[in-house]
């Protein structure tokens, strides 16, 4: 199997790494994801986090849509797809109704197509949840510890707090 590559910012040698494994038609990655947009950002770029996203294909009948739209998602420009992850999350009460709205949102709306490489990522993060005992999402590690949040019922705020308070140790 090919390297994969995952979407990435920050310096791989940063003083800590975040991975978070999501999904983009999950509504609990929402807040999640919102939060660390906010916060992770001045860390990334005073080279303290290195941030990694890992979407997770889920087979859920709504989580298989955010699965179609990591199809489309190039992880080569990184910046561009942040942007698409963003507008996707933005988004998500409106392409998560049925399959034909989110191929036709990626395609007709965003101009995307499909990238060759998304199966072998997907692949490797399914390998990767496996070892790892990742059965859902979000699940985020700070160091490769397990970020305690409760995804279900702290709010925008409670998160960015926790992330905060992790980061600055």
């Amino acid at each position: 199997m090919p390297e994969v590559q995952h979407l990435t910012f920050g310096n791989k040698d940063a003083e800590h790494t975040v991975e978070a494994f999501i999904n983009f038609a999950c509504p609990y990655c929402l807040n999640y994801f919102k939060a660390a947009d906010a916060i992770l950002n001045d860390y990334i770029e005073d080279g303290r986090v290195h941030y990694v996203i890992k979407h997770f294909d889920k087979t859920k009948e709504r989580l298989l849509k955010g699965t179609v739209a990591n199809l489309y998602l190039d992880y080569n420009d990184p910046d561009e797809t942040l942007k698409i992850i963003r507008h996707l999350f933005e988004t998500q009460d409106e392409w998560t109704l049925n399959f034909e709205t989110i191929e036709r949102k990626m395609e007709n709306e965003l101009a995307l197509s499909p990238q060759k490489n998304a199966g072998d990522r997907s692949i490797a993060i399914h390998q990767e949840t496996f070892e790892r005992d990742i059965k859902g999402v979000p699940v985020i590690f700070i160091d490769g510890k397990a970020f305690d949040f409760d995804s279900t019922e702290d709010d925008l705020q409670t998160i960015q707090q926790k992330l905060i308070t992790a980061l600055d140790k």
